[in-house]
């Protein structure tokens, strides 16, 4: 009895961890995107990479240039949103944005 209960624990324990691996956390996903993003590892670690590599460019641009660069961020959440569940699609979104922002 007790080792199914131990292995219980060590299980969940870790159910937190990758539930809120991407950017936005897989708990309560509203959206066919966050879905795919969620279900799929690479698409998990691009979006957490993309995060990661926005918020740095932010801290490094003065108030005007960031404010341009949320800006393009909205417009590229857009255009990310129209893939819907279609990994191809969010994959090469994901692929083209970091180009981008390692242009910037």
């Amino acid at each position: 009895m007790i080792k199914p209960v131990l292995l219980t624990l060590l299980c969940t324990a870790w159910l937190p961890l990758s539930a809120q691996a991407a950017s936005f956390g897989c708990l309560d996903v509203d959206t066919e995107v966050e879905s795919a993003i969620c279900a799929d590892p690479d698409l998990n670690r691009m979006d957490e990479d993309l995060a990661e590599q926005y918020q740095d460019l932010l801290r490094e641009l003065s108030p005007r240039e960031a404010r341009k660069l949320r800006q393009e961020q909205r417009s590229w959440l857009r255009a990310r949103d129209s893939c819907g569940d279609d990994v191809r699609c969010l994959r090469a979104r994901y692929e083209e944005r970091s180009a981008r922002l390692d242009r910037y």
